[in-house]
């Protein structure tokens, strides 16, 4: 055992140790003189122990004493002389017991650190129930074995709507707020009769809740048994259990419906779906289809809006679809950006279709999200149903129409036909290959000369993204770009490509060949990224070049869907000092209307008027008109 006595006064530590040493060689004692000294021991070495010489008029020592009780929990025992005696409330303070000097023993202090050892653990054992007893959020209260009330926690208190002082000494079964007060009676008389012999015994009640509210409450009682084995208390628990079923009937909903619109989800549109077919079998004449819609630029609006933008949409969306469809039509969210309708008895074949087209005229009304106008619309799969499937392989059907659809177009829908899936497996293997593709490093970057016609001199490049197939070998972008846009992977690979890009004409110039700039085409994805600007900046800061050695190419009609966005985008990257070119010129609708508005610094007229020049007078009036405008307003 080791010791650390406290005391100034060294006389009476060397009598106590000799005392001690010639009792015991298992003690190790060391002293300190003053409390100073005492900290620093205790915060080096580890006590059994501590022997304080006590000083009745010292508040340090009191001080001391506080410090001991909150900071460790070792036994203390105050040396007091033989005409002294200790406060008993400080010993109950501090967890301390006293102990004349006359009368220090080997033995009788064994004792008595055995003694406080038990009763420190047991007060914080005792202190640890009252927090969990009072901090608890169920009713909890303590009986005594012939059940009237001893204590009470907060939460049973606001469930009843009473003081502390109410209730404290009333048999429980007597409270007031409890319903059928005979019935009641009877029900806890012999729940604390049965606890009571030292049984669990289980009780459930009717009463009236603080609000008015009924609850129907079920009560455990667990009955607390001393070191004699004699019954000292009850403990009762309650749970109520309306609550409980409300809490489930809420945690059911959530499983089954979308957070965000608060439609079925996938699950629960599988057992409408399944249901309906069981009709379907039941019934002679009996038609179900299902349509699987995805939305069109969602990915694109959710980039450039962000993701709360993105669910008000999804909840605006569902607000519209669900104004007009008709009760034999059941709406549900499916996974992402997309939707799924169980029409149910059709009556007409037609319906499916009619209602594909009815979904997208709604949606070609713009929406206005915070300030910012809004035009999406769907690509939608139909599916019927033939008695040889089930309800996964009709959603697979009516998936596999969904991407025919988004393939011949956006806004359209498509009706499964046999050989659909081959197309949507195709489908999956290009996107899974192209995800495998990056990470193998397979795209690769092409640079296309700009070339000046006055000086016939090389003035920039253009980089053009190519995929390296293992066994197609090189694919265009035409081909796979859609798809990247679909998956989202083009934010990536379009980072990469900046980055690349830049990197390149940097190690150009350290060659010494005199290429002024680089031109990088921008997807409309891209385009609506809000990390596209700090993308960009990071591009041209890694590579060491000025910002306006790069040139970002969009298309025209890519500006005029959204030109307000547009336009402050732009603006963006004409304040970094960015060169923009707009491609594909001459296509768009009002294009003269808004070019004066678009910061932009070149024209790329469309391919369609330039293959004509030599042939057609009207495509070469045209060409030439665009140059001399594009060079009255500072264009190149």
């Amino acid at each position: 055992m080791r010791i650390l006595f406290v005391e100034e006064n060294a006389r009476d530590y060397l009598k106590a140790r000799q005392l001690l040493d010639d009792q015991s060689s298992q003690l190790n004692i060391d002293w300190a003189p003053n409390y100073d000294i005492a900290l620093k021991q205790i915060k080096k070495n580890r006590y059994d122990v501590y022997l304080i010489g006590y000083e009745a008029q010292k508040a340090q020592q009191q001080k001391f004493l506080a410090w001991l009780y909150q900071f460790t929990s070792i036994p203390t025992i105050l040396l007091t002389k033989h005409d002294e005696s200790v406060d008993t409330v400080l010993l109950d303070r501090y967890w301390t017991d006293s102990l004349n000097k006359e009368q220090l023993s080997w033995p009788l202090l064994e004792r008595i650190v055995r003694y406080l050892t038990n009763l420190i653990v047991l007060q914080k054992q005792e202190h640890k129930f009252e927090a969990i007893f009072n901090k608890a959020f169920e009713f909890m209260g303590l009986l005594k074995p012939n059940g009237i009330l001893h204590d009470i926690n907060q939460a049973a208190l606001t469930l009843m709507g009473c003081q502390h002082e109410q209730v404290i000494g009333q048999p429980f079964w007597k409270l007031p707020w409890l319903k059928q007060a005979q019935k009641t009676q009877a029900h806890f008389k012999t729940a604390i009769a049965t606890a009571a012999k030292g049984e669990f015994a289980h009780c459930e009640i009717e009463a009236q809740k603080q609000n008015g509210h009924a609850a129907t409450l079920n009560f455990l009682l667990t009955p607390i048994i001393n070191i004699q084995k004699e019954i000292i208390w009850i403990l009762i628990e309650g749970r109520d259990l309306c609550e409980r079923h409300d809490l489930e009937q809420q945690l059911n909903h959530s499983t089954l419906h979308d957070q965000v619109t608060g439609l079925p989800n996938r699950y629960l549109f599988m057992e409408y779906l399944e249901q309906a077919i069981v009709r379907v079998h039941q019934r002679k004449v009996y038609r179900i289809a299902v349509l699987l819609l995805d939305l069109d630029r969602f990915r694109v609006i959710n980039a450039s809006l962000g993701h709360d933008m993105g669910d008000w949409l999804l909840m605006e969306i569902t607000r519209r679809l669900q104004g007009f469809l008709t009760p034999n039509a059941t709406l549900a969210r499916a996974d992402g950006d997309g939707f799924m309708i169980l029409l149910d008895e059709i009556v007409d074949m037609a319906e499916a279709t009619r209602l594909a087209v009815t979904i997208n005229e709604v949606l070609a009304e713009s929406f206005l999200l915070d300030g910012y106008e809004v035009v999406t619309s769907c690509s939608i799969g139909i599916a019927y149903y033939s008695k040889q499937q089930d309800a996964m392989e009709l959603l697979r059907d009516a998936d596999a129409a969904m991407y025919r659809a988004k393939a011949m177009g956006k806004s359209g829908y498509a009706v499964f036909r046999e050989g659909m899936h081959h197309y949507a497996i195709s489908r999956l293997r290009i996107e899974t290959e192209l995800h495998q593709a990056f990470k193998k490093k397979d795209f690769i970057l092409f640079f296309q000369p700009q070339i000046e016609l006055s000086s016939e001199q090389i003035v920039g490049t253009e980089s053009l993204i190519r995929y390296r197939h293992p066994q197609n070998g090189l694919i265009s972008a035409i081909d796979f770009v859609p798809v990247l846009e679909d998956t989202g992977i083009i934010i990536p690979i379009g980072e990469w490509v900046l980055q690349t890009a830049c990197q390149q004409l940097k190690a150009w110039w350290d060659a010494e060949l005199l290429i002024n700039r680089i031109a990088v085409n921008l997807s409309p994805y891209q385009f609506r990224s809000k990390r596209l600007v700090n993308i960009i900046a990071e591009a041209i800061e890694s590579s060491g070049l000025e910002p306006k050695c790069l040139e970002l190419e969009l298309t025209e009609n890519l500006v005029l869907e959204d030109i307000h966005s547009a336009i402050k985008i732009l603006e963006r990257f004409k304040e970094i000092g960015i060169r923009v070119t707009i491609d594909a010129f001459g296509t768009g609708y009002g294009s003269l209307n808004y070019l004066k508005q678009i910061p932009a610094d070149c024209l790329k007229i469309d391919k369609s008027f330039i293959h004509g020049i030599m042939s057609s007078p009207a495509d070469a009036t045209i060409t030439v008109a665009t140059i001399d405008m594009a060079h009255a307003l500072g264009l190149t």
